[in-house]
């Protein structure tokens, strides 16, 4: 009878040790709630009415039904979040560092880890989902990673791109996908199947099959883009190193390039509901343009904050994001509220 009792109090010890074993875990997985979390390192944003969510450094995310009153989601990662897609009022995404997925189901109050490939050693930086089923992620590496079941599963698919990779200034074709693997930076849907994604080397990459295989384009700059918007079906806009900035008006085989009088890095761009487009990038810069992006004009802030995100907020303002956290930006006078 003695020993009969001691083995049941040792389970009963083991399974209390492994529970909390697996509390300590579960908690030190979980992003730190922080008083000064919308002051941090926060990298991207995105708005489904009036969703606003945005995600930065050690796992944070913010969400907003106001644009002023700020709460911080639980969030089940403290890696650092790149990017987020939001499908509507409840369901979103977020990806980040050791290609994380996360996935929201309560208008993104708390996050779930769906899928991590710490073996890939490398980020996810954008994702898009054109329904509420099928979406794809893209990163470091050529990272790229496809689900059909509405990220419950994700599938590492390879990237279908030709081995000839066409340079529209007279210099020779470029075999660097036969070296390295492409980071791929941003991805955008222009609708009709047609995707763009914007890579590192001078790399813009466009599918016209859903995603299924990829062209080359001729590109007009060597140096990395990170980031690509869509102004119509056929014409679009591509920005990265150095303020390079190009406009295409027949889907990427042409380019000419616009002056920005910049020489920072261009991280993001938004079409205003009254048309004009803005675009953004590190030492505060902010470039606006009135005439659906053939020219742009510098605009001058009060600070020299790295900008990393751009959207359009209530009362004719946007809000940015970047290395000083949430900012709120007039448009009339383009002054910078700090809230």
């Amino acid at each position: 009878m003695y020993k009969l009792f001691i083995i049941i109090i040792s389970f009963f010890f083991l399974f209390s040790f492994q529970n909390i074993i697996a509390e300590e875990k579960l908690f030190s997985e979980q992003s730190t709630f922080s008083s000064l979390a919308k002051k941090s390192l926060l990298l991207q944003s995105s708005q489904y009415k009036s969703l606003i969510v945005v995600v930065g450094e050690r796992g944070h995310i913010l969400y907003s039904s106001n644009h002023h009153d700020w709460q911080q989601a639980v969030v089940a990662t403290k890696q650092t979040l790149t990017n987020i897609f939001i499908h509507d009022e409840q369901t979103a995404w977020a990806v980040g560092h050791d290609a994380v997925i996360l996935k929201t189901n309560d208008g993104a109050k708390t996050w779930e880890k769906v899928f991590s490939d710490i073996k890939a050693e490398a980020p996810l930086l954008d994702l898009y989902f054109k329904d509420k089923k099928n979406g794809i992620a893209i990163g470091a590496y050529s990272l790229m990673y496809l689900t059909t079941d509405g990220g419950i599963n994700w599938q590492r698919t390879e990237l279908n791109l030709s081995k000839s990779n066409a340079i529209n200034d007279g210099a020779e074709s470029s075999e660097f996908t036969d070296v390295y693997d492409l980071h791929l930076n941003a991805i955008a849907y222009a609708g009709e199947k047609r995707f763009y994604i914007a890579a590192e080397a001078g790399h813009i990459l466009r599918s016209d099959d859903d995603a299924k295989t990829w062209q080359d384009l001729p590109a007009p700059y060597h140096g990395s883009f990170f980031g690509i918007l869509p102004l119509s079906f056929n014409e679009v806009l591509v920005y990265g190193l150095r303020g390079h900035l190009y406009h295409s008006s027949d889907a990427g085989n042409s380019w000419k390039k616009i002056d920005t009088a910049s020489k920072e890095m261009l991280t993001d761009a938004l079409v205003l509901s009254n048309g004009n487009i803005v675009v953004i990038g590190l030492a505060g810069t902010l470039l606006l343009s009135k005439d659906n992006g053939r020219t742009f004009s510098n605009i001058k802030l009060h600070h020299q904050h790295g900008l990393s995100s751009v959207l359009e907020n209530e009362a004719d303002s946007i809000l940015l994001t970047g290395d000083a956290g949430i900012q709120i930006l007039s448009q009339d006078d383009f002054t910078i509220d700090y809230r």
